[in-house]
């Protein structure tokens, strides 16, 4: 029972010495059990105090302490959100002679919150921009008709000169509004099985590589069908690896990973499986600050000096359409992952 319990659990005696930990507790904490049976759970836990302390606490106090909210450091160094819940185990005159520690991993819970409130800000920011683009694209419309009837009046280079640039401008923004309609009234499309791999080839194809930067592929040759749109996806993957390959300065690699899942649930859009396809792009470029993580989901947020801040923002409505996870790891100067979960086709189930 205490093997197969669905939160990793830690038993301490008196003297603060673990002698149960169960498999799941490996999982979480990253440390396996030959090294924490008989050790003193300071020494085991010396990168997590807090939960030591919680743990003597206990002991001291002989009363429970339930849904503990904190980072636990794996022993690979990652820090992942867990909930915490201590318990004095009485002896038979009812005095504490020991701890019960059970831990739960709520990683997936928080990704699963902070998609939500992206998602309602976008649907927010999606209102406001098709009003603001349906009354910006009139005006638009007359300045480039006014600049072209302008430049016939007579040959003028000077006049000329200034026009061209009046109309090449007035293109160009209302190309950006052509991105804000799409992005703020998305196109229906239907879902069906398709290959990855060939969504991701023909992105591949669309992208026009430096000479010393590099693509690498490791793509899982087993991995089955995902449902999705091949068009849809096709255009997220343009997104991603063309950022991948301008953040990287003057020679590097980008590589691109395909897998299976099967530890992951997506709660969401009627998919209640247990298979999930993983597409990981990732590339060794400049970074990103951990400030601008959150903000890169937000349209119009760019760091770049001809970007318009809408390509991960409609990636990501996208993928959120397809039932599937958006997610992004960064460091500055040490590259950008950012990992695509996608429903397997046959584990789909319509529940309209």
């Amino acid at each position: 029972i205490i093997e197969n319990l669905g939160e990793g659990l830690i038993g301490i005696d008196r003297s603060m010495t673990i002698n149960v930990y169960n498999q799941l507790a490996e999982k979480i904490t990253g440390i396996p059990r030959s090294l924490t049976i008989g050790k003193p759970i300071a020494e085991v836990m010396q990168s997590n105090t807090w939960v030591v302390e919680m743990a003597e606490k206990t002991l001291r106090e002989g009363k429970s302490y339930a849904e503990y909210e904190g980072k636990l450091y794996q022993s690979f160094k990652n820090a992942i959100p867990v909930i915490i819940t201590t318990s004095p185990l009485l002896d038979s005159d009812g005095d504490p002679s020991g701890v019960i520690v059970l831990l739960k991993e709520i990683s997936g819970i928080r990704l699963l919150e902070v998609d939500s409130i992206r998602k309602d800000r976008l649907a927010i920011i999606g209102t406001f921009a098709t009003g603001i683009a349906h009354e910006v694209r009139n005006p638009l419309g007359g300045i480039k008709g006014a600049a072209q009837l302008l430049s016939r009046m007579g040959k003028n280079n000077d006049i000329d000169e200034y026009t061209d640039i009046i109309v090449r401008e007035t293109d160009r923004l209302n190309n950006i509004l052509e991105d804000i309609l799409n992005f703020a009234n998305p196109k229906d499309f239907k879902l069906k099985a398709i290959n990855i791999h060939e969504a991701l080839d023909s992105a591949m194809k669309m992208i026009a590589l430096p000479k010393d930067i590099f693509i690498t592929l490791e793509y899982d040759p087993s991995l089955p069908p995902i449902l999705g749109n091949k068009e849809q996806l096709t255009q997220v993957f343009i997104n991603i690896i063309k950022n991948s390959v301008e953040a990287i300065d003057k020679s590097g690699e980008v590589r691109i990973l395909t897998r299976m899942v099967t530890d992951f649930h997506l709660i969401e859009s009627g998919y209640k499986g247990t298979k999930i396809a993983s597409i990981e792009i990732r590339d060794n470029g400049c970074g990103i600050p951990s400030e601008n993580l959150d903000k890169i989901f937000t349209p119009f947020f760019t760091t770049k000096p001809k970007g318009t801040g809408l390509g991960i923002a409609l990636s990501f409505r996208i993928i959120k359409e397809h039932g599937g996870f958006f997610r992004i790891e960064s460091s500055p100067d040490k590259g950008t992952k950012v990992f695509i979960y996608l429903p397997i086709a046959e584990e789909y189930k319509d529940e309209g």
